[in-house]
């Protein structure tokens, strides 16, 4: 065996660099120390139990190792070499806690978000209910294309987008003939409250029109709870507190009838009198006229062969109640009124037909008259 002084070589087995005097291999764990030769031809180093050179392919003797004296064993090393324990390796369990958390953690917001989702598409789906525009609809097939009321709002989708053509149509000529048209084709149509409305104004402009208390309390009648329902009150109270009653429209009719057969026919000035107040507002378009001119008036009928008048009320009488300039109410009246004539020229006209207006206060006396032939 050739003695070999320490110096850095290739490992003749892996060819790493390693000392000659290293125990082994650093590389491949090869005996080095006292397991090395020289090749006696390119001079490189060789293991012991090599026959051949690993650079230059020489052979080389079999070098039979000898055994190398056994040392004594110490009283310590007759011992039974006690077993090292392995360190106790105290990050592994933190390490599966920690994953199992974050598998929790990431479940717990999987299912959170599928049910804010949900949540969310149940919410859109019943702010859908009363929508009548199309496009809202459209837009949760959008967002939700697996939701389970897809066929439901499509449905509706479609449903919508053919009455709002027909909706457009209404709207170009609103009447009864065009609502009821509509209602007929989409009897179920969500737009039910426009359409109670639409009827609504018409109605109420009809009662308008009319403005009697019949036309006010069919109005009341369609429409309890209508937009005009409170308006409507109101003008039937007002009517009832204006409407005349058999009694009140005797009382007028008498009067009348005392005027022209007491203080026309016979130009009886204390009739007159007691007729008006001390003057009329305007009698015949004479303002202020009083008594004397009243009978100014009639005398002027009795003029040349005129023998005696007689005057008849006719029997249709329109009253109605009227506030005052004084603020008292009062009643004004619409009648006609035939005049008979008895002449000794019984070939002169004999009647006339004259239409009488009139304002009479809560006292029984004419403030206002016009006498129109």
């Amino acid at each position: 065996m050739c003695l070999i002084n320490m110096s850095i070589i290739k490992c003749p087995e892996c060819r790493g660099q390693v000392s000659t005097m290293a125990g082994t291999c650093p590389h491949c764990g090869t005996r080095i120390s006292g397991n090395l030769r020289q090749c006696p031809s390119c001079g490189s180093y060789c293991l012991n139990a090599q026959d051949k050179c690993p650079e230059c392919g020489t052979e080389l003797e079999t070098i039979v190792p000898q055994e190398e004296p056994r040392p004594q064993a110490t009283e310590t090393q007759t011992k039974p070499a006690e077993k090292k324990k392995k360190p106790h390796n105290s990050k592994g369990p933190a390490i599966i806690a920690i994953v199992i958390c974050l598998i929790l953690l990431c479940t717990g917001y999987y299912f959170y978000n599928q049910h804010r989702m949900e949540q969310k598409e149940q919410e859109d789906y019943e702010r859908l209910e009363g929508v009548t525009n199309p496009e809202f609809y459209q837009q949760f097939l959008i967002d939700y294309p697996d939701s389970k009321h897809f066929d439901e709002i499509n449905e509706r989708m479609l449903v919508l987008q053919a009455e709002a053509e027909d909706w457009k149509q209404l709207l170009k000529g609103i009447n009864r003939s065009s609502i009821s048209l509509f209602q007929q084709k989409h009897p179920n149509s969500l737009r039910g409250r426009a359409i109670e409305d639409m009827l609504d104004s018409i109605d109420w402009n009809e009662a308008l029109a009319i403005g009697n208390e019949e036309a006010i309390t069919d109005y009341l009648a369609k429409h309890p709870s209508g937009r005009y329902a409170d308006d409507a009150s109101e003008m039937k109270n007002t009517l009832l507190l204006s409407k005349v009653t058999p009694e009140e429209k005797a009382m007028i009719r008498g009067t009348l009838e005392s005027f022209f057969t007491k203080a026309i026919a016979n130009q009886d000035i204390e009739a007159a009198k007691a007729a008006i107040p001390d003057t009329m507002m305007n009698f015949c378009g004479k303002e202020n006229a009083n008594a004397e001119a009243i009978i100014e008036y009639a005398k002027e009928k009795v003029a040349n062969d005129v023998i005696g008048l007689h005057y008849a009320i006719g029997q249709k009488m329109e009253v109605r109640k009227e506030t005052l300039p004084d603020g008292n109410t009062g009643f004004a009246v619409e009648v006609n009124l035939q005049e008979t004539i008895s002449r000794s020229d019984t070939n002169q006209p004999s009647s006339n037909i004259y239409h009488v207006n009139a304002l009479i206060n809560s006292e029984q006396k004419l403030v206002r008259m016009n006498i129109i032939k």
